[in-house]
């Protein structure tokens, strides 16, 4: 039986969160042993901030939490993919629904999207 593998990368793993019913990928974001504990305790996302150094739980300060549906281990036992309820409609801190919002097109990036709620309102930044 494979078991997640915390030791590849200094105690974090990466985390691909999917909406459970489009499949579209909202984020990807990093656990420690910690924060998958406590998102298997809550049924929603947690994560380590590495620049905050510090467990979070997604959602904890704009509301827009991701509940799990379904989780996922690769075949390392090094990544996982959550698929998840995205509650209040936004993954993204900077307001988006998907972090992946920038398109390359025509040697640009390019927004694709529509701000769903403004940062500074929400985080006060």
């Amino acid at each position: 039986m494979i078991e997640i593998d915390f030791k590849k990368g200094d105690g974090l793993i990466p985390v691909i969160i999917q909406e459970a019913s489009t499949n579209e990928v909202l984020m990807l974001g990093y656990m420690n042993r910690e924060s998958w504990e406590k998102t298997l305790e809550t049924k929603k996302a947690s994560f380590w901030s590495r620049s905050r150094k510090k467990i979070w739980v997604k959602g904890e300060t704009s509301g827009n939490f991701q509940e799990i549906k379904e989780i996922y281990l690769d075949c390392d036992g090094d990544t996982l993919l959550l698929k998840v309820d995205q509650i209040g409609g936004a993954a993204c801190h900077t307001g988006f629904k998907t972090c992946f919002h920038q398109r390359f097109e025509k040697g640009q990036w390019k927004v694709s999207g529509k701000r769903i709620f403004d940062p500074k309102e929400v985080y006060g930044k």
